[in-house]
Parts: C-alpha cells; sequence; structure tokens
C-alpha cells in the first residue's frame, strides 16, 4: 500500500472566526482540540472545500469570510501543501463576488486549470455529527452519503451525476416555458438524462454489493444488516436488463411530461434513490432502532467503506472526522482510526480534549495533537 496523499501545511487567512492560521502536518493522523466555539470545525471545512463548491456545512459563501474583514476579499483565502511521494502540490481556495453572490475559486500551483485541478486534488471524505441521524433524514441525505463514498473510488461518478443533474435542470426548464410543446428538444435531453442516469445507478448498484460483501465480514459481533436500494428505477435495474430498463426510464420520463411540469421537479430517475437498512432476522428497518444502535450501524457501513479501499485502485483520499468521538465508545474508534492509520489514509480529527486518545501510547507517535487556541499557530 503507497502513502495517500496528504496535507503538510494548512494556512487560513479571514476563514470565519480565524483570522490567520497557519499549522504545519508532521504525521498522518491530525487532531485538533479546544474548547466549543473555537473554531475546530472550521478547519475541517476548509479542507473539505478543496472538493466541494461550499463545504461539509453546505454555507453560503458569504458566511465563510471572517465577520471582521475590511479589506478586500482577496485577504480572504485558504492555502494547502499537498504532498505525494516527494511531490508538492500548493492548492489556493479564494472567493470572487458576482454581482450579489460569491463564488468559489482555485488554482493549482498557482495556476487555474481545470484539468490540473482535477488531476491533482485528492477526494475529501467527511464524516460529521448529522450523519448519526441519517436513517432518520430524508431520501436526498441518505442518497448523498451513498455517492461520498463511490466518489472516492469510481472517479467518473461525480461527473456522472453533475452531468445527469444538468440536463434534469435543463428539462424542468424547457417543461416550464415550452409546457410540453417543444418535443424534439425534451427527446434529445431526456435521452441524455437516460444515458447518464443509467450509469450513476449501475455505479450505486455495484458499489452496494460489495459494501454489503464487506458488512459480513466486518460485522462480528451485532446482528447482521443489509442495505437495499428502494428507488424504482434502481429496483428495475436489479430484475431486469439495461437494455429494457433504458426504454423503461425514457418512456416514464415521456409519460410523466405533464406531471413534471405541474409539481416542478423529476419524479422518476436516478435523482430518487435511496436506501433502507434492514436487520436480517427481523426485517427490522435501521430507522426503528435507538439512537445508539444507529450510530453503531452508520459507523459498521463506514469500516465495510474501509474494508472496501483495501482492496480498491482508489484515488487519493482524505479522511475529515468531525467531533464524532462523543457519539462511540473508544473501542469502536480505535478500530476505525487502526483502520485509516493501516490505509495510510491521513485522518483530521476534532474533538474538545481528546486526552483518551493517548491513553494508548501507540498514538502518540501517529498523532499530531493541535490546540486550536494555541497563539503560535495565529501569528503572522
Amino acid at each position: 500500500m503507497y502513502f495517500n496523499t496528504r496535507i503538510e501545511r494548512l494556512i487560513l487567512n479571514n476563514f470565519r472566526n480565524h483570522k490567520y492560521l497557519n499549522l504545519d502536518i508532521n504525521k498522518n493522523m491530525v487532531l485538533i482540540y479546544g474548547e466549543n466555539g473555537s473554531g475546530k470545525t472550521s478547519v475541517l471545512e476548509s479542507i473539505s472545500l478543496i472538493n466541494s463548491s461550499n463545504g461539509f456545512r453546505a454555507s453560503n459563501l458569504s458566511e465563510i469570510v471572517n465577520n471582521d474583514l475590511k479589506g478586500p476579499l482577496e485577504m480572504f483565502g485558504v492555502n494547502i501543501l499537498l504532498k505525494e511521494s516527494n511531490n508538492l502540490t500548493k492548492v489556493g481556495i479564494g472567493l470572487k463576488k458576482k454581482i450579489d453572490k460569491y463564488q468559489k475559486i482555485m488554482s493549482i500551483d498557482e495556476k487555474k486549470n481545470t484539468k490540473d485541478i482535477i488531476k491533482n486534488i485528492p477526494n475529501i471524505y467527511s464524516i460529521i455529527p448529522k450523519m448519526t441521524f441519517i436513517f432518520q433524514g430524508t431520501s436526498e441525505e441518505r442518497r448523498n452519503f451513498l455517492d461520498q463514498m463511490i466518489f472516492v473510488i469510481e472517479c467518473d461518478h461525480r461527473k456522472n451525476i453533475l452531468n445527469y443533474e444538468k440536463y434534469k435542470t435543463e428539462r424542468i426548464r424547457i417543461l416550464k416555458k415550452w409546457k410540453v410543446q417543444n418535443g424534439e428538444w425534451l427527446d434529445a435531453v431526456e435521452k441524455k438524462m437516460v444515458s447518464y442516469g443509467l450509469i450513476v445507478c449501475d455505479n450505486r448498484r455495484n458499489f452496494l454489493k460489495q459494501l454489503n460483501d464487506n458488512l459480513e465480514i466486518v460485522n462480528k459481533k451485532f446482528p447482521s444488516f443489509k442495505i437495499h436500494l428502494k428507488g424504482e428505477l434502481d429496483q428495475l435495474l436489479l430484475k431486469k436488463p439495461a437494455v429494457y430498463v433504458e426504454e423503461i426510464f425514457a418512456s416514464t420520463l415521456k409519460k410523466n411530461r405533464e406531471k413534471d411540469f405541474l409539481t416542478g421537479r423529476t419524479n422518476y430517475g436516478a435523482n430518487k434513490t435511496d436506501i433502507n437498512v434492514v436487520e436480517k432476522k427481523s426485517l427490522k428497518e435501521a430507522k426503528t432502532f435507538s439512537t445508539g444502535q444507529q450510530k453503531t450501524i452508520l459507523f459498521l457501513m463506514i469500516l465495510s467503506f474501509i474494508k472496501y479501499l483495501e482492496k480498491a485502485p482508489y484515488k487519493k483520499t482524505i479522511f475529515l472526522l468531525d467531533d464524532i468521538f462523543s457519539y462511540l465508545d473508544n473501542n469502536f474508534i480505535n478500530l476505525v482510526l487502526e483502520k485509516l492509520n493501516e490505509l495510510k489514509v491521513q485522518t483530521w480529527m476534532t474533538d474538545v480534549k481528546g486526552d483518551w486518545i493517548f491513553e494508548d501510547k501507540s498514538y502518540k507517535a501517529i498523532i499530531d495533537k493541535i490546540n486550536i487556541d494555541d497563539k503560535r499557530f495565529k501569528v503572522n
């Protein structure tokens, strides 16, 4: 197993409550600790901007600018030094204002080249507190949870989803403007939707099969669970040949034009995928279990994902674990960290104190422990 990409230096300028922050990282695991409200999560959020338009908090970009910034927007920035083997890459993230909105701008080694950016940036996989309620959440949240894992393994999955969403949006725009009159234009757009939608659903199906197989391996102490795809299109792909499903998908979109025009949304397709986690013996759904049991199920799924990464030819990845330690017992946390360390995946974590980590002396050698309130990191 090769050493993954890791962050060697992180510099924040006027990012949320950090007027200036400079962190030099020497190890593959990083623990950011400090009191609530000190800006621990903001550090991880800044890293998540590497391959997200607005970070894992999904905030309005105007909210990530320090409230006390009086100068030009160029004084805001996230600067990251990445290391892979002996190669260093500088990543710069800034903002520009377009009319009344902010847009993220990004550069690699001071060059604004889209191909270079896609080629050089690592995947960022985030585990955040709201994930612990995913079984009670929306289908969109569960779908995103699934897709975030696939992004790490299948480099084209994000692009295929973006293309599907682009044509889905275009179709609704046409329906609103022309109702159902512009048949040829709609036919062309729907053909693209079908093409990208089937690829997206097939990626989800293939990945979930592997995830379920790994659940059997990592889960020895708890009841056996299985993850099912719930979307109509996904169910059809499980039962019928792709050629048949393609025809059904296209005809359903055409049949639903009036309905989609009236509702203003697409009522059938890859955007309707959902997952359902069921205990095999009792057939009880995960959402009916206690909060503690749901958190255990979630982390069993994440452990299954990490197990997948052991053999997958995955793209370079950085894990972000934001304030998750209060939700799990130490044995479970140690298992997650042990597996990530074996993978050589750089892992950034936040906690109020994190003292429990150093009860195990082996962690001292592999974890950078950083007090976010230490003024040494805030001197420019």
